[in-house]
């Protein structure tokens, strides 16, 4: 959950004066809880790869069963990871002790050292480094009991294959984030002009029209190999009235099935598919999955994404100022009433501070969540039409079925065959299928997790479950295409009305440089 994870680090990297530890003396007792936290959940890592490797070497038939309770866990440890190092920063004193370990002097004044932000969530890093060379042996042994004699990858390759996507999905905003802190420490004085404000503003549009050429030496990829796949995916390019830069392949050793399109511009623009989603697509399905990706570039979603984020993060901006300068006008008017309030500031800077990052990923969950999943259906719903033909009453296709150029139609049988690829990547990526039956708690618990987990695209089997109703019921797609495009317009309606309205409140000069 890079998102996620995203902001918990963005959280600890704030300029916050963390509480002390419980007891004394300080540094010795931060020391010892935060050392004893990491290897405590390290320990159970290492349980359940022992169990993994243990029940597979005992009783091989289990294999699916090991797969999927080993994937459960998996993610259950990731939040008591992060829990756990959150306690470190927020309890046992690992915040203060870099705050006072790590500071330099500067200017006659003691300041928190250049990119000393980074030890702080350092607790977290120990476990997740820890947890990559603790799960290898466990995916190791999975891997070998769930496809034979293919090679696994080496150690090295898949702890680097790890640490290319952790800095590329999650380490790069934060570094962004607290190379911006440093400057205001260090260099106060270049981050009020107005150079550096334009740069600051400009610094992610840029990153989201570049950031395909970041991801090619990143995460490896490489330009997809001349032969029967590559020049199938350009006839339907071509047929699809599609452009992009190249098809690149993803080598993952088997561990990931998968596709996706990176790039606003087709000069710059990317569809980059996992070796395991080539190995083990059919052509069709493949196919299904190229026109779901191409779909996501027809619908114009990357810029509707990029536009969305660009307002909501200047409303919230603005949101903040005003919320500020209202709590300062009141404090100002009525001073006797917020003297208790201001000798408490200390206190409250904390929760103060990491309020406004909780009520962005809150909100990013929340609406960015409804027009993404929509957005994915959109998609899925392309994905039909590029290996549809111009039957709306076919019963299947064959090597003489013409395929209508630009992706316009929909048939029975393409509708049926991208839900099969879309089952098929829930199968090879270890996706739990929905249970039927008579409704428990467990099974609603289990429901409403995934839907948590899949928050930005939605279950596979509500999208699966869409696409079939379109057999019977065509009438709905456009249906749902016009309320789609409504939504969007309202959405970004009400965000530009929201940032017009608040900037004239705080005023817009005060509003740039608060940005």
């Amino acid at each position: 959950m890079p998102i996620l994870l995203v902001f918990a680090l963005v959280a600890a990297c704030l300029p916050i004066d963390w509480p002390k530890p419980p007891l004394d003396p300080h540094y010795e007792v931060a020391l010892a809880l935060t050392g004893g936290s990491v290897a405590l959940v390290l320990a159970v890592a290492c349980v359940l790869r022992t169990w993994v490797i243990r029940t597979l070497r005992r009783d091989p038939t289990r294999r699916l069963e090991v797969a999927h309770t080993y994937g459960r866990w998996r993610r259950i440890l990731f939040f008591v990871n992060l829990s756990a190092a959150a306690a470190c920063v927020l309890g046992f004193g690992w915040g203060w002790l870099v705050r006072t370990a790590l500071e330099v002097p500067w200017n006659g004044r003691f300041e928190v050292a250049p990119f000393a932000e980074f030890a702080v969530p350092l607790p977290y890093f120990v476990i997740l480094v820890g947890c990559w060379l603790i799960y290898y042996d466990a995916e190791r042994a999975l891997h070998r009991a769930l496809h034979g004699a293919r090679p696994f990858s080496p150690r090295a390759a898949y702890l680097l294959h790890n640490l290319r996507q952790f800095l590329l999905m999650v380490m790069l905003p934060v570094t962004l984030v607290v190379g911006q802190q440093t400057l205001n420490r260090f260099a106060p004085e270049t981050t009020r002009t107005d150079v550096y404000r334009i740069a600051s503003l400009a610094v992610v549009p840029v990153l989201l029209l570049f950031m395909p050429l970041l991801m090619k030496p990143l995460l490896g990829l490489k330009t997809m190999p001349a032969g029967p796949t590559r020049d199938r995916l350009e006839a339907l390019a071509k047929r699809l009235n599609f452009r992009c830069a190249d098809f690149l392949l993803w080598p993952t050793h088997g561990t990931s099935a998968n596709a996706m399109i990176a790039g606003l511009l087709p000069r710059v623009r990317y569809v980059i598919f996992t070796d395991r989603i080539l190995e083990e697509f059919p052509p069709d399905e493949l196919d299904a999955v190229f026109g779901h990706e191409v779909g996501h570039a027809k619908h114009m979603h990357i810029w509707l994404y990029a536009a969305f984020l660009a307002l909501s993060l200047s409303v919230l901006a603005a949101l903040l100022l005003f919320l500020e300068q209202t709590v300062r006008a009141a404090a100002g008017s009525h001073p006797d009433e917020w003297a208790p309030v201001q000798g408490h500031a200390d206190g409250l800077k904390m929760w103060v501070l990491l309020t406004p990052v909780a009520l962005v990923a809150v909100y990013l969950f929340v609406v960015f969540g409804a027009l993404s999943r929509r957005c994915e259906r959109q998609a899925d719903v392309y994905g039909c039409k590029a290996v549809s033909c111009g039957d709306p009453a076919c019963t299947g296709h064959d090597g003489e079925t013409v395929f209508p150029a630009g992706g316009n139609c929909l048939c029975p049988t393409g509708i049926r065959t991208c839900a099969r690829a879309l089952d098929r990547v829930q199968d090879l990526n270890g996706l739990n299928r929905e249970e039927h039956g008579p409704p428990s708690l467990g099974q609603m618990l289990r429901s409403a997790y995934a839907w948590f987990r899949h928050w930005q695209h939605g279950p596979i089997p509500h999208r699966v479950a869409y696409l079939l109703t379109l057999i019977d019921r065509p009438a709905l797609e456009p249906r749902f295409q016009r309320a789609v495009f409504a939504f969007k317009c309202a959405l970004m309606l009400a965000l530009a009305a929201a940032l017009v309205a608040l900037g004239e409140a705080v005023g817009w000069k005060d509003l740039l440089d608060a940005m």
